[in-house]
């Protein structure tokens, strides 16, 4: 495989296989394409609320979000959310995964973040663990249907 490189998320990524390696999440590529535009604008908008990107030969392959929520306690410290890891399906096994955790697990620390933390079902539990996170709590959720 050739070069895989790190980045932030562009607007012109919608439609260069972003949306489309979402689906191995959730489907995502039926999105309206000017709903999409404007959920980047609005994202990009936020420096707080970042996606990083792997792209390989021109085509986005993986990506990751970071959300940096300020808090009153720790001093007003920060803490990153990470949410939305995928890699397509056809992609998957090769690290295109860790070196994307890696990208914002750094970025994270170099804003000032004193934890990341993030929620996974126990199948891919290991290899968070492998990057160093600790299961520490238990996730419960409402749905607001």
């Amino acid at each position: 495989m050739n070069e895989i490189t790190i980045r932030e998320l562009k607007i012109e990524d919608l439609e260069n296989g972003f949306l489309t390696t979402l689906d191995s999440l959730r489907l995502a590529s039926n999105i309206d394409k000017n709903k999409a535009k404007e959920i980047f604008k609005k994202i990009d908008s936020n420096p707080d609320h970042i996606i990083a990107v792997a792209e390989v030969e021109g085509k986005i392959i993986g990506a990751t979000t970071l959300l940096i929520e300020s808090k009153f306690i720790h001093e007003g410290g920060l803490v990153g959310h990470i949410e939305d890891v995928v890699v397509n399906e056809k992609f998957q096994g090769q690290k295109i995964g860790e070196k994307i955790m890696k990208y914002l697990l750094e970025l994270a620390k170099n804003r000032g973040c004193y934890k990341t933390i993030l929620d996974c079902t126990d199948d891919v539990k290991g290899f968070y663990e492998k990057l160093g996170f600790k299961h520490t709590a238990n996730e419960l959720r409402f749905d607001h249907n």
